[in-house]
């Protein structure tokens, strides 16, 4: 007797496995914005996605691996807005200028990316923004955007984007003494950012 062919995920298949995963990611930021980083759990996130602790195990490791799931699909989505708002701008020293502006501006405002700004995921956000692979190669990619490219940056791309986001970052999560408004903002980044990557 001859034994049945394998079955082969079909593209419904592969739709339902993308939306429960989503639905979790969904869940623990619905979780971690009702109870706090240190009382949310995956039994909570389970829950609340309505499926069972080992669906969310098939998908994810571990608590972290959900919330650095969810800051990289934010991050993704939002290099799409933050490009869309750079492209009116020619120079690429205003577009990197434009570009930290606006995520300054508007990061805590997203609903994915606001947790960048507890102070409690500070190691998560090391390891999502720069330290991991996806998170750099989405970095690096969207800096390539910034600087359209251009040969001359090619060479210093990964130390242009490294101290650029941990120049972000910190803005992001450190509060300054100095409430500085946009204009203030822009002449900061123009004196201490841009100078430090070589602009």
């Amino acid at each position: 007797m001859s034994k049945a062919a394998p079955r082969h995920p079909t593209t419904a298949d592969n739709a339902i496995e993308s939306r429960t995963r989503q639905r979790i990611i969904d869940a623990a930021l619905v979780c971690l914005d009702r109870w706090g980083l240190e009382k949310t759990s995956l039994h909570d996130v389970a829950r609340e996605a309505g499926v069972t602790r080992p669906t969310v195990y098939s998908y994810f490791a571990n608590r972290e691996e959900v919330i650095q799931a969810a800051m990289i699909h934010g991050g993704e989505g939002f290099g799409h807005k933050l490009l869309a708002h750079i492209n009116r701008f020619s120079s690429h020293r205003e577009r990197l200028l434009e570009a930290v502006l606006f995520a300054y501006q508007n990061v805590p405002n997203e609903p994915y990316l606001k947790l960048v700004q507890d102070a409690g995921l500070a190691h998560m956000i090391n390891e999502q923004a720069i330290t991991s692979v996806e998170g750099r190669a989405i970095c690096r990619a969207l800096f390539q955007e910034i600087l359209q490219h251009d040969p001359k940056y090619q060479k210093d791309l990964d130390e242009i984007t490294e101290v650029t986001t941990r120049f972000l970052l910190s803005l992001l999560l450190v509060e300054g003494a100095e409430k500085r408004n946009h204009k203030q903002m822009r002449e900061f980044l123009e004196r201490r950012l841009l100078p430090a990557i070589g602009f």
